[in-house]
């Protein structure tokens, strides 16, 4: 898995290849599909979770709040409705993360709260500041590319890949990759081709981009 953000071009010229549509939310719908439900939860666990560890919120308690999130989508997930103007998925779930945290420390019966936990209440109660919405949408995208990328990666050669993450992650040059590994430039450019278009498939597979701009999900 590669760790930290990928560097802005990569992500503009993954986002610019992503012309998707909503799949894995509305295969949620369906409450007999277990496959769909298991992996929009190996998906989403490791974004919540890094949310509550950057707030030093202990492992018990964030684990209780992961799981009053998945409540709550299971909940809506049936409110479905096709309106772009009412917002996007990535913000609906930013918001009811944010009032899990809250709730679960308002509701807690235990001592009283620390000045710590007050003052956390305090900023999640209030309007996201930017930097924080800011840094939601970049670990939420990803979070996606990371987990789509750990699919596909078995399907390809070393060379392959080795191709893709240095033209397409490290952004080098695709002559420099072809003359460090004694292959024709044109060679290299294909190989990065078909890994960029498995990618697209696998990311239009929970619609990484766009599902936001065409689905949400009622929070009434």
């Amino acid at each position: 898995m590669i760790e930290g953000a990928l560097p802005a071009t990569s992500q503009r010229v993954l986002r610019d290849e992503l012309n998707t549509r909503a799949t894995l939310l509305l295969r949620l719908r369906d409450r007999s599909d277990q496959d769909s439900w298991a992996e929009f939860v190996e998906i989403y666990t490791p974004l919540l979770y890094a949310y509550c560890q950057k707030r030093e919120i202990n492992s018990t308690e964030t684990a209780d709040i992961v799981q009053d999130v998945f409540r709550s989508i299971s909940l809506a997930i049936q409110g479905f409705d096709y309106d772009p103007s009412k917002g996007r998925f990535k913000a609906w779930l930013f918001t009811v993360l944010r009032n899990a945290v809250s709730t679960h420390f308002r509701k807690a019966s235990r001592a009283p709260m620390t000045s710590s936990e007050t003052q956390l209440i305090e900023r999640l109660e209030a309007d996201p500041e930017h930097s924080e919405a800011h840094d939601w949408d970049r670990d939420y995208q990803v979070r996606l590319l990371h987990w789509a990328m750990e699919k596909i990666q078995p399907e390809f050669s070393e060379q392959a890949w080795t191709i893709f993450t240095e033209t397409a992650l490290k952004e080098r040059a695709p002559q420099e990759v072809a003359e460090e590994l004694g292959m024709q430039k044109n060679a290299v450019t294909v190989a990065k081709y078909r890994v960029m278009q498995r990618l697209r498939r696998k990311l239009e597979s929970i619609d990484a981009e766009r599902w936001e701009q065409d689905l949400v999900v009622s929070s009434e």
